[in-house]
């Protein structure tokens, strides 16, 4: 497993990661997330 850290996880590029990150469970892990609002 794969541990991830997400920085502008509010962006296009963020999002697109988080969702092959949650398809993924049994590879990834999220660490951090980073956002800005």
């Amino acid at each position: 497993m794969k541990s991830v850290a997400i920085l502008g996880s509010t962006g296009s590029i963020g999002e697109n990661t988080l969702d092959v990150i949650a398809r993924h469970p049994d590879r990834y892990r999220v660490t951090a997330l980073g956002a800005r609002n």
